[in-house]
Order: C-alpha cells, then sequence, then structure tokens
C-alpha cells in the first residue's frame, strides 16, 4: 500500500524537527566547548610554563657539557647559551575562545655574532582546544597536536637543538 499524502507530510514534519533540535544540541555543544576554551586556556598556558620551569630544574643537573637553561622573563622565555625560547600567548577576548600560542627559537638578548648575522628565527604557532572528552586543553597548530607536557619537552628539545645548530665556533 503506497503512502498517503497524509504520513508523508507528518514525516516531514517530524523530519524537520529532529534537524531543528540536532541544530540547537550541536550549537550548545559548540557553547560548552568555546567556554571550556576560553575559561581553560590561560590556566594552561600557566601550567605548561610551570612544567617548563620544572623540567629545567629536572635536567640541568644531568646535561653535562651544555650549557644550562636559564628562566628568563618571568618564565614566558627560557634560554641555553646564546640561544632562546621565548612564548608568547595571546588571548584578546577574555569571554571568547580566540588565543594564539607562538613559540620562538633565535638568538638570546645581548647576543654578539662578529662577522655574522644572527641566525634565522624559528616559530611556531598554536592554539588552546578542548581535547575530544572535553576535560583538558591540547594545543593545535603548527606542531599538531600536543599535550602541555608534551609541549614542554619539545620546546627545550628544540631551543638544545637550535643553540648546537648555532652556538658560536
Amino acid at each position: 500500500m503506497s503512502e498517503s499524502l497524509a504520513d508523508r507530510l507528518k514525516r516531514l514534519s517530524e523530519q524537520q524537527t529532529r534537524e531543528q533540535n540536532a541544530e540547537v544540541e550541536t550549537k550548545k555543544f559548540r557553547e560548552r566547548v568555546n567556554a571550556f576554551i576560553s575559561d581553560q586556556s590561560r590556566p594552561e598556558y600557566d601550567k605548561l610554563l610551570a612544567l617548563i620551569r620544572s623540567r629545567v630544574d629536572e635536567v640541568n643537573p644531568q646535561i653535562g657539557d651544555l650549557p644550562a637553561f636559564q628562566v628568563i622573563q618571568n618564565g614566558a622565555a627560557i634560554q641555553q647559551g646564546n640561544a632562546a625560547a621565548y612564548m608568547n600567548f595571546d588571548k584578546p577576548y577574555l569571554n571568547l575562545p580566540n588565543n594564539a600560542l607562538l613559540i620562538s627559537f633565535g638568538s638570546c638578548p645581548g647576543a654578539m655574532y662578529s662577522f655574522d648575522q644572527p641566525p634565522e628565527p624559528e616559530r611556531y604557532r598554536l592554539q588552546a582546544a578542548g581535547s575530544d572528552s572535553l576535560d583538558r586543553i591540547i594545543w593545535v597548530g603548527d606542531l599538531g597536536e600536543l599535550t602541555s607536557e608534551k609541549l614542554a619537552d619539545f620546546v627545550i628539545e628544540q631551543l638544545t637543538r637550535y643553540y648546537l645548530q648555532h652556538k658560536p665556533h
């Protein structure tokens, strides 16, 4: 038996209601994600800086002939020899999830290069995002998707690579 016009109209109405409900749920979920990122991104950046300081304290006694790491600029930068890693977190609007974490590797302030130009800096851009389960902040961008713990290790390792590549001879 073929479907009546009334049944088709009823089904069309039900489908429309389901689509509207799905849109509302999607919007509510997006708002929860944005609120989570907005509320948690700055504390996660502070946690990242604390992790870097802690890792520096752990590794400094064990790095042998390499120059010791020095935490500078209230923890927003670390220095090793004539190289430094600079971290800048920008969250222009307090109640929006817009943010950017810029990590740069370059010469430390006051580094002297006799006849050469200072080496080119390396820059990475990331932003805070919510994990799939929305239980923590992860950093996504030029380096892929990293937790703060992995990002702290990356910053320290990459600074040493940069130092070794550009150290004075």
